[in-house]
């Protein structure tokens, strides 16, 4: 069974796409940090447009949490194009679990292997390397 936790990023994740250059405002949700006492976080809805200053303001207390809506509707690109192609964004579930993402000519829908195929249980971990993908090939994220 998918909890919610399985469907945002964990702190580490956003730690790394934050450092992508994915800004903490893309995120809807944080994680509560407990002090260390108790040792755990907590998943917490954040009212649109309070996640960045919550951030900012009590680091020690709270860490965005992106979903994967934040991360397919805010960040990744729909179209990326290089200098002989335009590759549209496709997401399709993979028979038997897991998924498959990558970016398809338009024209042709054949799957290029130059753009990035990659399949993987973990959507979540599945989109954050993706974007790590495009940030290190130079195509721009939607930002």
């Amino acid at each position: 069974m998918k909890t919610m936790k399985d469907q945002v990023t964990s702190i580490e994740q956003s730690k790394r796409l934050i450092e992508l250059g994915v800004p903490v405002e893309k995120a809807s949700m944080v994680w509560h940090t407990m002090p260390a006492v108790i040792g755990r976080s907590k998943l917490q809805i954040a009212e649109e447009g309070h996640v960045g200053w919550m951030c900012r303001n009590f680091p020690g207390q709270y860490a965005p949490a992106f979903t994967v809506s934040d991360l397919l509707e805010k960040v990744l690109p729909d179209v990326i194009q290089d200098a002989h192609n335009t590759y549209e964004l496709t997401l399709e579930a993979v028979v038997g679990g897991g998924w498959r993402f990558c970016y398809t000519p338009v024209l042709t829908q054949l799957e290029a292997d130059n753009i990035g195929d990659e399949m993987g249980d973990n959507l979540i971990e599945l989109l954050c390397n993706r974007i790590e993908w495009i940030v290190s090939n130079g195509y721009e994220l939607n930002l």
